[in-house]
């Protein structure tokens, strides 16, 4: 009898993580792509639909500024060959950002020592036109985030409100596309206070301290049509 019941404890052992893997592998498959503001609110949206969807960072490994261009160079490798029912995506601020001029590498670098916007909006609607059609290509539902408020920049890496301009370039290319939109800007702008700027210099990637995750699980449960 122990014989029996210790066969059937290790039997349990083993299956039971295949049957995990089986229930997430079921559960609707949901990819965010963003910069680095977008990594905890990732983590908030999983544990929010925990059980009702998989959801899944895209990581950004150390020291990268996340762009369209950077995003379009490695989507193949963020999208790991897997099938996604939805994709959300935010591009923006690594956009906005200014960098040191004519190198290879990606370097920040402070407008008034000389520093060049990332990306001109031509180009940037040229990227998002082109990551658009390559997203939807793969078949999911894709959900597009706008950027979030630039209220101050201390380090002198951003221009205060530039990126609205780019806003209404990235809600041109939507509309054309047929993507839904997520309106980040208008959700964070009310929630933070726009004449009180962070203090260390963490403009724009710091909101108050208040969570900025609840329109993505409210887009996310949308497309998918699920009730929380």
């Amino acid at each position: 009898m122990l014989c029996r019941l210790r066969l059937i404890a290790l039997l349990a052992c083993w299956l039971l993580p295949t049957v995990v893997v089986a229930q997430d592998q079921s559960l609707p498959q949901v990819l965010i792509i963003g910069d680095s503001i977008y990594q905890q609110p990732s983590a908030e949206v999983s544990k929010a639909l925990k059980g009702k969807v998989k959801v899944v960072f895209a990581a950004i490994q150390p020291g990268e500024v996340r762009n369209t261009q950077t995003v379009l160079n490695q989507l193949d490798q963020l999208l790991k060959n897997q099938s996604w029912d939805v994709i959300h995506f935010n591009l923006g601020l690594g956009d906005l950002v200014y960098r040191a001029p004519g190198m290879n590498s990606f370097r920040v670098m402070p407008i008034d020592a000389g520093g060049v916007r990332a990306t001109s909006p031509a180009q940037y609607e040229q990227n998002l036109d082109q990551l658009v059609k390559r997203l939807q290509s793969g078949g999911a539902k894709l959900i597009w985030a706008s950027t979030t408020p630039i209220r101050h920049s201390g380090t002198k890496l951003f221009v205060k409100g530039s990126e609205i301009e780019y806003n209404a370039i990235a809600e041109k290319v939507m509309r054309r596309h047929g993507v839904a939109i997520n309106e980040m800007y208008g959700f964070v702008k009310d929630l933070i206070d726009m004449d009180k700027p962070a203090s260390h210099n963490a403009d724009p990637f710091f909101f108050d301290r208040k969570p900025i995750h609840q329109p993505i699980v409210d887009s996310v449960c949308n497309e998918l049509g699920l009730s929380l």
